[in-house]
């Protein structure tokens, strides 16, 4: 499951594609969900008001395919047009300048000259705007869009022993994740002849044995390998009681993994920050009995 912390990252990546869209200063406050029904709340002329909407698409875990849906004056339109560029919350087009001339004195860098295209009567104006490559329109969204699209999968717990073997009281129990859920994972969002790609790579893995003790490891931990028994693992936990005693008769064996997020594509990237994914298993432990037999001589 993704957790708190990774949904609050997916809200921001929504967040982040209305904040890198309204680069410019004119922009209108405007909602839509996802069906494009619109609202501008005190906007006294709605026929002006334009919003993006963000809408994913994709097949989990395995890399999902982000898609941009837009919606101008209530109608949805194509987010890019191959003569005048992308839709901004403006109402506006935009397309990178074919001529680049030398970047404004206190323009950000590295950015790019663009063709600001609006409708004004029945034609169309158009000026030149200066946009760093972060904000350039289109890209935002296509950014939030793909790490949105993200769905890193559940950890796989394993231990040893494992079924139907079951740990002992005071014997160090190994600790690993199956290295089929410890890959990174992409997702691509695509539109108007550009991609991005968000990429979460497992980092790390926090142990919650349910003795009230912590294990932080990085990585996923050593997988046992048969016919070594003096191996040992630094992702290990020994037990001090047995859990006959717990509801259940198990402890409640907790994995968190944290995941980097990057992103790139379009000539840019960056760091996304980090989400966790959890996964909590039932954990038998026995204890053994010792017998001290003893004689006399």
């Amino acid at each position: 499951m993704l957790t708190t912390t990774s949904r609050r990252l997916l809200t921001a990546a929504l967040c982040l594609a209305a904040a890198l869209t309204t680069a410019l200063g004119g922009a209108r406050t405007a909602s839509a969900d996802a069906g494009g029904a619109v609202t501008c709340d005190g906007e006294p002329r709605p026929q002006e008001c334009t919003v993006v909407v963000i809408v994913v698409t994709g097949n989990g875990g395995t890399g999902a395919d982000g898609r941009m849906r837009c919606w101008l004056n209530g109608e949805e339109v194509a987010c890019y047009d191959p003569d005048f560029g992308w839709l901004h919350r403006d109402g506006c087009r935009y397309r990178r300048a074919a001529v680049q001339d030398p970047p404004p004195q206190a323009g950000p860098r590295p950015g790019a000259w663009y063709v600001r295209s609006c409708a004004i009567g029945g034609g169309m104006g158009n000026s030149r705007v200066w946009f760093a490559d972060r904000d350039a329109p289109g890209t935002g969204p296509l950014i939030a869009t793909a790490l949105a699209a993200l769905r890193p999968p559940v950890p796989t717990v394993r231990t040893n022993p494992g079924p139907p073997a079951v740990p002992i009281v005071h014997v160090p129990t190994w600790l690993w994740v199956d290295a089929v859920t410890w890959r990174p994972v992409p997702a691509t969002a695509s539109a108007g002849g550009a991609s991005i790609t968000a990429t979460a790579t497992p980092v790390s893995v926090e142990w919650l044995p349910g003795d009230g003790s912590r294990l932080l490891c990085t990585g996923p931990g050593l997988a046992w390998a048969g016919g070594d028994p003096l191996g040992s693992s630094a992702c290990s936990h020994a037990y001090t009681r047995a859990s006959a005693a717990l509801p259940g008769g198990a402890f409640a064996l907790q994995a968190v993994v944290t995941w980097e997020v990057t992103w790139a594509g379009a000539g840019m990237s960056g760091n996304a920050g980090t989400i966790t994914t959890t996964a909590t298993v039932p954990l038998v432990v026995a204890e053994v009995q010792g017998l001290n037999v003893g004689g006399s001589r």
